[in-house]
């Protein structure tokens, strides 16, 4: 999973489609030939948006990922995934009924982080790039039954 949220992962071999990759040492690395970074522009929380295409290791090249978000170029990949673990250990805010999957949301470092996760196991861990965020398609809010 840190694979796939620093450096992104193909999500579905025939389509070549990307998930995940939002760290700025992977992603918006000049020295790094795997991928092509268009930035879009800075968020006040040091965030950065990006368009971005990466080149798998067989050769094929991914679709265009739009509107990702990179976390601030001064955090290192171990404080993204220190981030990560800790919202994704904080309560639940909503929930996708169709998995169970449970949304989760802090503000780092002075940085929004959503995480998702079905259990225990986290899927996704992303920047925000701040301002309002309300729960994502498919979410309903978490209403734990009080026993």
């Amino acid at each position: 999973m840190e694979k796939k949220i620093l450096e992104g992962r193909r999500k579905n071999k025939p389509r070549n489609q990307i998930t995940g990759g939002h760290s700025p040492h992977f992603v918006n690395n000049n020295n790094n030939p795997d991928f092509a970074v268009q930035i879009l522009g800075k968020n006040p929380d040091g965030t950065t948006n990006v368009h971005y295409v990466k080149c798998f290791p067989d050769g094929n090249l991914s679709k265009l990922k739009k509107n990702n978000t990179l976390f601030p170029d001064t955090w290192s990949d171990e404080s993204i995934i220190n981030s990560i673990k800790t919202v994704g250990d904080t309560p639940p805010i909503g929930i996708r009924t169709r998995d169970g999957t449970t949304l989760h949301r802090e503000i780092v470092n002075g940085v929004q982080v959503e995480v998702m996760k079905i259990g225990s196991d986290v899927t996704s861990g992303y920047p925000t790039g701040g301002g309002i965020t309300g729960l994502p398609n498919e979410f309903i809010p978490f209403n734990p039954i009080s026993p």
